[in-house]
């Protein structure tokens, strides 16, 4: 739960994203304008600031931004806007916002990111250790665990931070491909440089090569000062490309010519500037078929995947989950309370197809209705309930904006994983146990993405 101080000048704005807000349970105080917002900034701690762009018809959102910084350095800040520009909202980050929202938002892609803002807000602060078993190296900005495959993980990454080449991060949507790259970046010799993230599924496309390389004045109708690209920002350190399958065909290709040459040139510029930039990038998508698709450069993505990490989905690393609990419930606020047998045995079995993600909502939402002294186990019973049935209906997908394509290849993809899980990666006997043939399996295994461990 985070608390969020929200700015909209239009009150059913506020009362729709304030009611958003509260049934994923954080605390919401709403105001209608900036001088209210440097009030509260003064008088209260806030995890996220929240503030629209234009009210009275200026861009007086990001006065907010700078402020909000200023008072409070250590807040995530988020632009909403109706109105996004090239101009406005890179200055915007410039001055410190973590991202923006264009209006209108779903839901669905509010509580997105507001968690990947509590995820970054999380990561740098230090935390203190969680249990005696795990307090050597483990913290909320680390990978929680002690299964087999997540220390091989663990030791993929500090062999790839030790080497400056490209990593290209794989793995399902809550699984901590942003935190993987983290720790690659604070764990090689570029540490003391910047890390710079990007979410490419949250950029326009008509913005992609202005925020990614920057522009010069007089580039483009109000383009009325140089400004410094994404990459720019990034030289010395690392840049992170987050979502890297959502990026457009040309972009890529300009992508590709910067690992070729360490160049970039601002749009409306005819020189180029040498950078010193690391990239990581990482997806959700199966990139090859992607490329088969015509969807990916297929050069583009040898050049990203020189050093490939995949992230386990929670499925295959079941027994982390007790020690996971454990330290999401101390971040959640709920340490103290009592967590029987039963309710963690409960905790460890649920398809949890949204990974470390789902798992912390499904703590959080228990921690919202359960009484202070315990987690109500039949209270996860009905959550669980109702998670499915939500799964199954045409509303789910309407929310999620996801076709029933994309909703039956999840399915697919986790009775795959589950039963090759349960065979130890054995695709013959997963076969069996799915009822399917072999060669049906390899095709399957192939089309989603999965390999048999040697």
């Amino acid at each position: 739960m985070a608390n969020i101080l929200l700015l909209d000048d239009e009150a059913n704005v506020r009362e729709v994203l304030a009611l958003s807000l509260n049934s994923f349970g954080h605390d919401v105080v709403s105001i209608a304008t900036p001088d209210e917002a440097k009030q509260m900034l003064a008088q209260q701690n806030f995890d996220v600031v929240i503030t629209d762009l234009r009210m009275d018809g200026e861009d007086k959102g990001l006065d907010v931004v700078r402020q909000a910084k200023a008072i409070q350095p250590d807040t995530i800040v988020l632009l909403l806007t109706a109105y996004a520009s090239a101009e406005t909202a890179v200055e915007a980050m410039r001055d410190g916002a973590f991202d923006y929202i264009t209006k209108p938002v779903s839901r669905t892609e509010l509580g997105d990111i507001i968690e990947r803002a509590l995820a970054v807000k999380d990561i740098k602060h230090t935390h203190k250790p969680l249990e005696k078993d795990i307090e050597k190296h483990e913290t909320k900005g680390s990978l929680i665990g002690h299964s087999h495959v997540i220390q091989r993980i663990r030791e993929r990454i500090s062999r790839a931070a030790k080497r400056d080449f490209t990593v290209l991060i794989t793995g399902e949507s809550g699984t901590g491909k942003e935190l993987a790259a983290r720790l690659v970046h604070e764990q090689s010799p570029r540490k003391q440089g910047p890390f710079v993230p990007v979410h490419c599924g949250a950029i326009p496309e008509n913005l992609f090569e202005s925020e990614l390389f920057g522009y010069v004045k007089g580039a483009f109708t109000g383009a009325e000062s140089d400004k410094t690209g994404l990459i720019e920002s990034a030289d010395g350190g690392t840049l992170f490309l987050d979502e890297i399958g959502e990026m457009p065909l040309l972009i890529q290709v300009k992508l590709l010519r910067v690992l070729q040459d360490m160049r970039v040139r601002r749009v409306g510029s005819e020189h180029e500037i040498q950078v010193d930039v690391r990239i990581v990038a990482a997806t959700n998508r199966n990139l090859e078929a992607e490329v088969q698709a015509g969807n990916f450069r297929e050069d583009l993505f040898y050049r990203l995947n020189v050093i490939p990490v995949h992230m386990p989905s929670l499925r295959q690393r079941r027994e982390d989950i007790p020690v996971l609990v454990q330290a999401l419930m101390q971040r959640s606020g709920g340490s103290n309370v009592h967590i029987s047998d039963a309710c963690m045995q409960k905790l460890s079995s649920l398809p949890l197809a949204g990974n470390v993600r789902e798992l912390e909502n499904t703590l959080q939402r228990l921690l919202a209705l359960s009484d202070d002294d315990a987690l109500d186990i039949h209270l996860l019973d009905e959550l669980q309930h109702n998670n499915q049935t939500q799964a199954i209906s045409l509303h789910h997908l309407q929310e999620q904006g996801i076709s029933l394509d994309a909703q039956l290849e999840h399915i697919e993809k986790s009775l795959v994983e589950e039963a090759l899980i349960q065979t130890q990666n054995n695709a013959t006997q997963a076969a069996k146990l799915l009822g399917i043939s072999f060669r049906s399996m390899r095709y399957r295994m192939q089309k989603l993405g999965l390999k048999e461990e040697k």
